[in-house]
């Protein structure tokens, strides 16, 4: 893909994550996103004709379903940026959202697909197009799913952030006394940097990371 082909393609996919978070989005409008994502990048880059049906591109979930599954704990850990027993657990408690259940008789994708996914997207450097292309599924997918996941975690805020109980407090006084000998200790706070794709357009330099990275610092609380 040639430069100019990359820079139509992010122009495209922010624009599209921009609508979708907007509007209603639904599964029965996957298809016409990726018919828009991919007619409009053709035709960005002055192409003359369209071969018929050019975007129902063939999708496999071979991967996903067969060679995902066989990798051990270190190897599943790089690509899912967890352990499998947390992949289960974080799927346990985002499952029975309201965003997954459908309105409609179309089904929705499996939750652990759907969280799969939203972890490789925001766990790698992978574009959508690489995302859709490991996982089987067109490019508007890859944002639904994102946007399902982020609103169901979003959403569990109040359960796990929250001020520890006198009982918490005591467990976690005595855990770091054990580990490094300090007293009193409530919590640790320790940060991330969520790469940004694209330099940001106002204050750039806010951004501008040690690393010599555009980011976004996110930083939690383990207490």
């Amino acid at each position: 893909m040639s430069y100019k082909q990359k820079e139509l393609q992010q122009l495209i996919e922010s624009k599209l994550v921009e609508n979708i978070l907007d509007e209603d989005f639904t599964d029965s409008d996957e298809e016409e996103i990726s018919e828009i994502f991919i007619l409009s990048l053709l035709a960005l880059n002055e192409a003359h004709y369209l071969e018929p049906r050019i975007y129902n591109v063939a999708k496999s979930q071979y991967w996903y379903n067969n060679i995902l599954p066989s990798y051990n704990d270190i190897r599943f850990k790089k690509i899912m940026r967890m352990l499998p027993e947390n992949f289960k657990a974080l799927v346990n408690n985002l499952i029975d959202h309201p965003i997954f259940q459908s309105n409609n008789a179309k089904q929705q994708a499996p939750v652990e697909l759907q969280l799969a996914v939203f972890l490789r997207r925001l766990g790698s450097k992978e574009d959508v197009f690489s995302v859709c292309s490991r996982y089987g599924i067109a490019e508007g997918t890859v944002l639904l799913f994102c946007k399902r996941i982020m609103k169901a975690i979003i959403s569990l805020k109040k359960k796990y952030i929250k001020w520890p109980t006198e009982h918490a407090r005591e467990f976690v006084h005595d855990g770091f006394k054990s580990i490094g000998g300090i007293e009193d200790i409530i919590g640790a706070v320790d940060g991330t940097h969520f790469i940004l794709q694209n330099v940001p357009q106002k204050d750039k330099y806010l951004y501008f990371t040690r690393k010599k990275r555009y980011a976004l610092h996110c930083q939690g609380r383990d207490s």
